[in-house]
């Protein structure tokens, strides 16, 4: 099941120590989804899925690389929003940090997300 508010482009701002992560995620209708959050050199690719009338989850995976292009880890990002409007969600989310070999190196959750839809106006 998904939910057609849900598809399109949002700004996503993650309250993390107090301070505001901002990104962009991009949700598909067949569950798929894209983010990127400026803390973080590449974008994160995972999926989503609808849990209610007007709630959701969605995680997605960011690798982490070296200046020299090695693969030193891996970020593993969760989140759950609730709609308060059709252009507007909030939630709460966190993550996992892993090495190459998978060992879970830090986490954190509970942190707020805030996010606003844009796209074309018609």
């Amino acid at each position: 099941m998904t939910d057609a508010r849900l598809v399109g482009t949002w700004t996503t701002e993650l309250v993390d120590d107090g301070r505001s992560v901002f990104g962009l995620a991009s949700f598909s209708g067949d569950g798929g989804v894209t983010c990127y959050q400026v803390n973080a050199k590449n974008i994160g690719l995972g999926n989503w899925e609808s849990t209610g009338p007007d709630s959701f989850n969605y995680n997605f995976h960011i690798l982490a690389v070296s200046p020299e292009g090695q693969h030193v880890g891996e970020a593993h990002v969760f989140v759950t929003g609730e709609f308060i409007s059709d252009d507007h969600w909030e939630g709460v989310g966190g993550g996992n940090f892993y090495s190459p070999t998978g060992e879970l190196l830090r986490g954190h959750e509970g942190n707020k997300v805030i996010a606003r839809k844009f796209g074309i106006d018609k």
